[in-house]
C-alpha cells in the first residue's frame, strides 16, 4: 500500500465506509497511526487492499468489532495507575469537599467502565453519604452497553483493586467479576463525541486519560479548551501519563501534580 496515487482515493472511500459502520468520526485521529493500526488488522485477516477491507467489514461483525477496539483502544482496568486515585482520595477530593458539599466527576472516554466505577468506589470511601455523581461518556455505543452492565470483568481487570474494596464492591462467579449496585448507582453513562457534542458544565473533576494521544493537535486543542469550560473554577483535570497540555496557561490551567491540572479559580 502506498500513500499516493489511486490508493489515496481507495483510502478515503474506505475511511468513509468505516465511519458509517462504527459511528465514529475518524478525521480527528492522526492518519499515519490510524493506518498502521488498521494495517495490522488487515494483515491478521489476510486482506490485501482498502476496498477488500471495506467489503469485509460490511459483512463480518466480528471484524468490525476488532476494528472498533483497535481504533478506540479499549485497554483499561480498575485503579489503573493507582497513585492517581490515591491522590484523589487523600488530597483532591477532601480539598474540594471543603469548597462544596456535592461533587460532579466526569470520566471522558470511559471505555468498559473501570475508571468511572473506580471513581464511585473512591467517593464512597471518602464520603459515603454524599450525593456525588460520576458521568461516564464514550463515543462507542457497544462499549458503553458493556460498561453500563457492570459485569464481564476478569482477573487482570481487577488486579489493582485493594483487597478490602474487591470484597466489598465486587461479586465473583466462575472467574467473572461484577460491580455491586452500590457502585453502579453513582454512575450515569452517555454517548459523547468529544469533538462535536456539547460538554457538561460545572464539573469538579474530569478524567480523560490516554484518550487523545492519537488525535491531531487541532483536535487536542479543541478538547482541552472544552474541558477548561466544563470545569468550574478550581476544578481538576487528569490526563494520561504520556500526555501533556501545551501552553496550558492559555486554557487557564496550571500544573497541580504529575499529569494533573487545575483550572484557575
Amino acid at each position: 500500500m502506498t500513500a499516493d496515487g489511486p490508493m489515496d482515493h481507495e483510502w478515503i472511500a474506505f475511511r468513509g465506509a468505516l465511519e458509517r459502520a462504527i459511528g465514529v468520526p475518524l478525521a480527528q485521529y492522526k492518519e499515519p497511526q490510524m493506518k498502521r493500526r488498521l494495517a495490522s488488522v488487515m494483515s491478521r485477516r489476510g486482506l490485501a487492499s482498502w476496498p477488500a477491507f471495506a467489503a469485509a467489514i460490511a459483512s463480518d461483525m466480528a471484524l468490525l468489532a476488532d476494528v472498533r477496539d483497535t481504533l478506540t483502544i479499549n485497554v483499561t482496568e480498575f485503579f489503573r495507575q493507582a497513585e492517581r486515585f490515591d491522590d484523589l482520595r487523600t488530597r483532591i477530593i477532601p480539598l474540594l469537599l471543603g469548597e462544596r458539599r456535592t461533587l460532579r466527576l466526569w470520566s471522558a472516554g470511559c471505555s468498559l467502565g473501570c475508571e468511572p466505577y473506580t471513581l464511585s468506589m473512591v467517593l464512597n470511601d471518602v464520603d459515603p453519604r454524599g450525593a456525588h455523581t460520576v458521568l461516564a461518556t464514550d463515543v462507542d455505543m457497544p462499549v458503553l452497553a458493556r460498561a453500563r452492565a457492570g459485569t464481564g470483568y476478569i482477573a487482570p481487570d481487577v488486579r489493582s483493586v485493594p483487597p478490602l474494596m474487591l470484597r466489598r464492591y465486587f461479586t465473583e462467579k466462575d472467574g467473572v467479576y461484577s460491580v455491586t449496585e452500590e457502585v453502579k448507582r453513582r454512575v450515569t453513562f452517555r454517548r459523547q463525541d468529544l469533538l462535536s457534542d456539547p460538554y457538561p458544565q460545572d464539573m469538579d473533576i474530569i478524567l480523560c486519560r490516554n484518550v487523545v494521544i492519537y488525535f491531531t493537535e487541532v483536535a487536542k486543542q479543541k478538547i482541552f479548551a472544552g474541558f477548561a469550560k466544563a470545569l468550574r473554577p478550581g476544578g481538576y483535570l487528569f490526563i494520561g501519563g504520556s500526555e501533556m497540555i501545551m501552553r496550558s496557561q492559555d486554557f487557564g490551567f496550571f500544573s497541580a501534580g504529575t499529569s494533573i491540572y487545575r483550572r484557575a479559580a
